[in-house]
């Protein structure tokens, strides 16, 4: 449901509770469709919410060491580079938190020269940070789509986010496989 058909369901509600206002709904009749009102606004507000996530997880067929080698090779065969890596298992370990976790900063020095030549703050999301994780015995590859970031930096950004996204799809859907 989109966020659209979530405020007409929103607006139906309002209407319908006018109706109860006027006591034209007996009271047995107007608690029960109080009760369910809300739950479906509540629920219209909850899918949209999910329709409108910006965080991608994919869940990979391989271990986790062979999960960051399928992601370095699909990042170059993508014509992309690691621009940085970190290691947050080993950092989290001096903690005493025992995981398998590794970011990588993946981007392309071609595009990331035409974002910072329309505005240097693109730097806030570019490179893209990407995930890969151990979780219950299976490895994921996730990341935020660049594209929430770089609009919110300047509207005129649409386009090529939209460019990033599709690439840094094919990138971790490669390395996943």
């Amino acid at each position: 449901m989109n966020t659209s058909i979530a405020r007409e369901s929103i607006a139906e509600n309002d209407k319908n509770k006018d109706l109860m206002d006027t006591g034209i709904l007996p009271k047995s009749r107007r608690a029960a469709l109080a009760a369910l009102l809300a739950a479906g606004s509540l629920l219209a507000s909850a899918t949209a919410f999910a329709d409108g996530s910006n965080f991608v997880k994919v869940e990979s067929t391989h271990s986790f060491s062979s999960t960051i080698s399928a992601l370095k090779t699909s990042i170059t065969s993508n014509k992309m580079m690691v621009m940085g890596q970190i290691n947050q298992g080993r950092v989290l370990s001096m903690t005493g938190l025992h995981l398998q976790g590794e970011s990588f900063l993946v981007g392309s020095p071609v595009m990331g020269k035409k974002a910072f030549g329309m505005d240097p703050a693109a730097g806030v999301a570019l490179p893209t940070r990407v995930y890969v994780w151990e979780q219950g015995g299976k490895t994921y590859i996730g990341y935020i789509k660049p594209s929430s970031v770089l609009t919110q930096v300047s509207p005129g950004f649409a386009k090529m986010a939209g460019m990033v996204d599709q690439k840094i799809t094919m990138v971790t859907e490669g390395a996943a496989k």
